[in-house]
């Protein structure tokens, strides 16, 4: 007998939206359930905008937002949000930078007003500038003592090629030395433009005092005419025929990602795509799990994702091997993405699937700072906040002919990027 999959449906949230006359844009949505108001406040202006030379910036800017102000010192910043039982959180990705402040309704002018001040006047100490490049070079050489994250950074150098999507948002060791003092102040000034931001707010009863606040403090900031995003070329797709990277490290294992052409955030295969993502390697009853490791047992690990960036993203197929694995692995899962080309999904497989998308989806929205995040998100990104409200709906409208017709598309060749044992 079989269980089909019951459709899950969220309930649509109504979303207030202002657009301020200095270019901000806030998103405010009401939650009476508890005390606790998420704020998320996105920058357009992100990784993606440094120049190559001085790869990490962003970064180490965001990180460094609470190291001091022209009023109050790092830790007398740490003791203000710590005593309120709020949490303060900055952090730059590859198409937007984001300022994340959970608090409650009873300290929440307060702790915006702490929040307001290391957006407007952080002074980036030398002596902690010093101090967080030693601490993010550890992170990036942590990060590539991990065979797979080290993978992935070698593919993502030969897919993007000279584009700033190539290199990761925590930068790379050789640029460090590069970004000095004057740079993150530069970038803090352009970065927290208000024609640059979208706040998005969850909390509060719909009659409480909470848009007004925050209208108050954001509407009143002066636009500081930094002459708005700089405008940077969409990533050009790199992969025009079958090509295999390989590097040598010390490892017992072989590390492999298979990428193909993807597409960007708000193009029309994003969602088909999505699908595809989650039928070949999105779960343990993904189908390049139960027959490459299940069935064959040729990997300890295998999967495969599609993170849409605003620009375009690969769709990617990733796993551990044996050596004397390899060939056999690689021709399997390039076997089961050719199936997505020439097989239609059946009903059964394509509505499990479904439902594990927007069950992954709902539980992301759990939290206050979850829909912040998501309706900041969508909006910064041109998509627009109520995009959120009909994500799984467009997931549920999804054929196995948009399947196929998907991978036909964008299936065309393939760059394979290994990390193989020495010797």
């Amino acid at each position: 007998m079989t269980i089909e999959s019951a459709a899950i449906h969220i309930p649509k949230r109504s979303v207030s939206r202002q657009a301020f006359p200095n270019g901000t844009t806030l998103l405010y949505a009401p939650n009476p359930f508890n005390q606790i108001v998420a704020i998320r406040i996105l920058s357009r202006l992100a990784s993606r905008h440094e120049n190559a030379d001085k790869a990490g910036m962003a970064n180490l800017c965001m990180r460094m937002l609470s190291a001091g102000t022209e009023k109050h010192s790092e830790e007398e910043i740490a003791d203000n949000l710590e005593r309120n039982g709020a949490h303060f959180k900055a952090e730059s990705g590859k198409d937007s930078s984001a300022v994340d402040l959970l608090t409650t309704i009873d300290f929440l002018e307060e702790d915006l007003n702490t929040v307001l001040e290391l957006m407007d006047c952080p002074v980036f100490p030398e002596d902690k500038l010093i101090r967080e490049r030693e601490i993010v070079r550890m992170n990036i050489l942590e990060q590539d003592d991990s065979r797979m994250q080290y993978t992935m950074r070698i593919f993502r150098k030969n897919y993007y090629g000279s584009h700033s999507y190539s290199w990761p948002s925590i930068g790379l060791v050789e640029t460090l030395d590069n970004i000095q003092r004057d740079d993150l102040t530069s970038f803090s000034h352009r970065v927290f433009d208000p024609a640059n931001l979208v706040i998005s707010v969850v909390g509060g009863a719909e009659n409480s005092d909470i848009p007004k606040i925050i209208t108050d403090v954001f509407s009143a900031r002066s636009s500081r005419k930094t002459g708005g995003i700089p405008e940077f070329d969409s990533p050009s797709l790199p992969i025009k025929e079958n090509t295999e990277i390989i590097e040598h490290r010390d490892s017992e294992a072989e590390y492999l990602v298979l990428g193909y052409p993807g597409c960007g955030l708000r193009d029309e295969e994003a969602i088909p795509l999505r699908i595809i993502s989650a039928i070949l390697g999105g779960s343990m009853d993904s189908r390049l799990f139960r027959e490459i490791r299940d069935k064959r047992g040729l990997c300890y690990q295998v999967g495969a994702s599609f993170s849409p960036q605003r620009d375009h993203s690969p769709f990617i197929a990733y796993a551990v091997t044996s050596p004397q694995n390899r060939a056999e692995l690689v021709s399997c899962t390039e076997m089961e993405i050719e199936k997505m080309k020439t097989e239609s999904v059946s009903e059964e497989e394509l509505n499990r699937v479904k439902t594990y998308v927007c069950g992954t989806y709902v539980m992301s929205l759990e939290s206050n700072m979850g829909q912040s995040s998501c309706y900041a998100s969508y909006e910064i990104n041109g998509l627009g906040w109520d995009f959120a409200n009909h994500f799984p709906d467009k997931i549920y409208a999804v054929t196995p002919e948009q399947i196929s017709q998907t991978a036909q598309k964008l299936f065309t060749h393939r760059l394979l990027t290994i990390t193989a044992p020495n010797g």
